[in-house]
């Protein structure tokens, strides 16, 4: 029996990974701090384990006790917001807890592969042409980009450096359950939950700001077949090729919920924000078979039946 280590296995997205593994019979460990994430969204069988990964000796407790044949890292601060607000957090976050887990992966011994979740996103900038691929020089708008970018600089180092079998998955903006609404991150979330509560629903970039929006069972399948097939220190974009103006995505989850918006506020992008971009998953393809299964209507028909179910036993 495999077993798998998920950094922030008790968010949004780490926890339907968990989910995944156990399903095909994988032993599967999660470490969360809790900051954003909750213990509610793991499954039954899944060994839970509080902590802080700035903390060194909590990555090499891990590897040591557990031993894991493959580290999911998803852990992170992940608002471009507050990394523009508290740079030094980001970093302590997203590069420093980066760096201790791969240092406990060398010093294991047996070292695991390793998957780091990156950012696609907020790597390129605006590209002129879309959708754009790998070879895009990295432009940074905010801390969050280059936390992220750094961490998965060190990815690739500890590949070329110790031999490690890590791969890098630059996502576009996942989706999906259990995605928070009162959070920064996750447009389509912070959607559902104005629509529902009546609340004003502001479209920065007034409304044209496009995004490549990306399923999480279709992340989740990337970051299994990349850690498994992934060229040891590679870097590959995850997303749909589709870029999608905010509007249209209101309207779509609007209509799928059943639900007009009370008023629609445009504003302009806020400092770190990016106005349109689409990501290339071609590389993916090629390496691992990846394809996303779900288009933007499929997956937000998906979402809006489990908000709206999940509201329904809220009530009872």
């Amino acid at each position: 029996m495999a077993r798998v280590l998920v950094t922030g296995g008790a968010g949004f997205i780490g926890s339907h990974l968990c989910e995944a593994c156990l399903r095909v019979g994988e032993e599967v460990t999660a470490v969360d701090n809790l900051a954003t994430g909750s213990a509610k969204n793991l499954p039954a069988g899944v060994r839970f384990i509080q902590g802080d990964l700035r903390d060194p000796s909590l990555s090499k407790t891990l590897l040591d006790e557990f031993r894991p044949d493959v580290v999911y890292h998803l852990a992170a601060q992940s608002s471009v917001i507050r990394s523009i607000g508290d740079p030094i957090h980001d970093l302590e976050v997203n590069v420093r807890s980066t760096l201790h887990l791969l240092e406990a992966c060398r010093a294991a011994r047996r070292a695991p592969a390793f998957a780091y979740a990156s950012t696609g996103g907020a790597s390129y900038g605006d590209p002129e042409k879309l959708p754009v691929s790998e070879d895009h020089p990295a432009e940074y708008r905010s801390p969050y980009g280059a936390s992220k970018h750094l961490g998965e600089a060190y990815v690739s180092l500890y590949a070329q450096l110790f031999g490690l079998r890590t791969v890098s998955l630059r996502f576009a903006n996942i989706y999906g359950p259990r995605q928070r609404g009162d959070l920064e991150a996750g447009v389509v979330s912070i959607f559902a939950q104005r629509l529902r509560e009546g609340a004003p629903i502001i479209l920065y970039g007034n409304g044209e700001a496009a995004r490549d929006y990306v399923y999480v069972e279709d992340a989740v399948n990337a970051l299994r077949l990349a850690a498994q097939k992934g060229a040891p220190g590679g870097a590959y974009n995850v997303g749909t090729g589709v870029a999608t103006q905010v509007e249209e995505v209101l309207g779509l989850l609007s209509q799928a919920m059943g639900i007009p918006p009370a008023r629609v506020d445009r504003m302009p992008l806020r400092p770190g924000e990016i106005f349109r971009v689409a990501l290339d998953s071609s590389r993916l393809n090629q390496a691992t078979g990846w394809q996303p299964r779900y288009d933007l209507e499929q997956g937000i028909a998906s979402f809006a039946e489990w908000f709206l179910s999940t509201c329904s036993e809220s009530r009872r």
